[in-house]
């Protein structure tokens, strides 16, 4: 089962925690991402078990399906920014071990594609996508960033 289909299903047989739901779309999406574990708990005491990102991500579509006008079902810059944030410090801390000429070896030019998707989630308001998209575009960079250092180690 999906972790969509477990939240609507504890949604309609529970009033209270339909009601915290709620409380917590009308809060914002930092606050239902922060209660995301009340959630997993929950649904993880009815047998259902899901990760922390999967919860999170049925949430804030939930958020945007059922309650639209909601401030939890907009997006939110801060936390987009936090996880790109996170991103560029792992690939900075792998680009700075590189030498002047590896450095000027990185063909970067694969993160377009990935520029365009975390784009496209962006306009859709869809943080799923989003995160999805912005974990291809940190492994094109990791991949881009290892087929520099396997052809320096075989130069």
């Amino acid at each position: 089962m999906k972790a969509r289909t477990a939240l609507l299903e504890l949604f309609k047989r529970s009033r209270e925690w339909r009601a915290f739901f709620r409380s917590c779309c009308e809060m914002g999406a930092s606050r239902l991402r922060s209660q995301t574990w009340q959630f997993r708990d929950e649904l993880k005491d009815r047998g259902y078990e899901f990760g922390s990102e999967e919860a999170e991500n049925a949430l804030l579509g939930l958020a945007r399906d059922l309650l639209p006008e909601s401030p939890a079902a907009r997006w939110d810059a801060e936390w987009a920014y936090q996880l790109c944030r996170g991103t560029l410090a792992r690939l900075a801390e792998r680009h700075v071990e590189f030498s002047a000429a590896e450095k000027e070896a990185l063909d970067l030019s694969v993160l377009n594609a990935w520029d365009e998707r975390m784009h496209a989630a962006r306009v859709k308001n869809d943080p799923a996508a989003f995160r999805t998209a912005l974990k291809g575009w940190e492994q094109a960079g990791l991949d881009a960033i290892q087929r520099v250092q396997v052809r320096g180690g075989a130069a």
